[in-house]
C-alpha cells in the first residue's frame, strides 16, 4: 500500500523511528506526545503528511529486561531531505521528553530510494518477532488524513491486494512455463474472472452458509465465536472443531457479484 503511492510519484522524503523506554500496551500514553510532534512539524512545514507504523521489540535485548516496548517507523511527505537535522531537533525537543526516549535512541533520516525503503518496511512490519504482545487492541497503521491525497484507506488497501495477487498470477504462469507476453496475458485473464466471481461458503443444496466472502475459513470462524461467544471453553473447543473439519468436503462455489439473500441455516 505504501510502496504503491510511493511508486505514484508522491514519495516521502524523510523518515524517522520514534522509540520509548516505557513498555506497555496501552497506546493512549504516547498519544499526546505523538499529535503534539506531528503539529510541530506542521508548523515548520505546513504541508507535511505522515504515516505511522507501529512495531514491538523482542524483548531478547541484553538491556530490554526481556520486556517488549514498542517503536513507530514514521514515514513524512511535505519534509525536504535536507530538513533531516530540524526534525531531529523537533524530536529531541517534543517527543523524548514526554515518553522518557533518549535522543540517541531516535533515528531521522532521508529517503534516498523511497520504493525500496517501503518494500523493507511493509516486509518488516509482517515479521512475528515485531507483532504485538498478545492483549494488544489498538491499531498499528495510523496516517493524517491527507497522506494519500484523495484515495481512501479503504482504496489503497484494495489496491494492494490487487496488485498483489496480481503478482501471485503472474508468479503461476511463468512457473507452468509460459514466456513473458502470455504470463502477462493469463495473470490479467486471472484478475478479469476474480473481479467477476463472489465466493460464499454453502452446502451442497446451495444454502449459503455466510455472506459474500474470499475466506471461507475465516468467515467460518466468525459465525462460530459469534455462536460460542458466551463460552468459556470456545478457543479449545473451536480448534478441536477446525481439525476435524474436511475442508476439501467442503462446497465452495462462485456465485454472481451480488448473490441473493437467504436465511442461512444455523451451525
Amino acid at each position: 500500500m505504501l510502496a504503491l503511492d510511493a511508486m505514484d510519484g508522491n514519495a516521502p522524503q524523510v523518515w524517522l523511528v520514534l522509540t520509548t523506554s516505557i513498555a506497555t500496551l496501552d497506546m493512549s500514553v504516547f498519544y499526546r506526545a505523538h499529535e503534539k510532534l506531528m503539529k510541530a512539524i506542521q508548523r515548520r512545514f505546513p504541508g507535511c503528511e505522515w504515516a505511522r507504523l507501529l512495531e514491538f521489540t523482542t524483548g531478547y535485548g541484553p538491556r530490554s529486561g526481556g520486556r517488549r516496548r514498542p517503536h513507530w517507523n514514521c514515514l513524512l511527505k511535505g519534509v525536504p531531505a535536507t530538513a533531516v537535522d530540524v526534525v531531529l531537533g523537533l524530536v529531541e525537543k517534543v517527543w523524548c521528553p514526554r515518553v522518557g526516549g533518549a535522543i540517541a535512541a531516535q533515528h531521522v533520516g532521508s529517503i534516498a530510494e523511497a520504493g525500496g525503503l517501503l518494500r523493507y518496511i511493509a516486509l518488516h512490519f509482517q515479521k512475528e518477532s515485531q507483532a504485538p504482545p498478545r492483549g494488544f487492541t489498538g491499531h498499528r497503521f495510523t496516517k493524517s488524513r491527507g497522506y494519500f491525497g484523495t484515495t481512501s484507506t479503504a482504496t489503497a488497501r484494495a489496491r494492494a491486494r490487487e496488485a498483489l495477487q496480481h503478482k501471485r498470477e503472474l508468479w503461476k504462469a511463468i512457473n507452468a512455463g509460459a514466456d513473458p507476453h502470455d504470463a502477462e496475458l493469463q495473470a490479467h485473464e486471472a484478475m478479469k474472472l476474480a473481479t467477476a466471481s463472489a465466493w460464499v461458503l454453502a452446502t451442497d443444496r446451495g444454502a449459503r452458509l455466510s455472506s459474500t466472502c474470499h475466506d471461507p475459513r475465516r468467515m467460518l470462524l466468525a459465525a462460530l465465536r459469534r455462536r460460542w461467544q458466551d463460552v468459556p471453553e470456545w478457543r479449545a473447543e473451536l480448534r478441536q472443531l477446525l481439525r476435524s473439519i474436511e475442508w476439501d468436503q467442503l462446497e465452495l462455489e462462485a456465485g454472481v457479484a451480488s448473490p441473493p439473500r437467504s436465511a442461512p441455516k444455523r451451525l
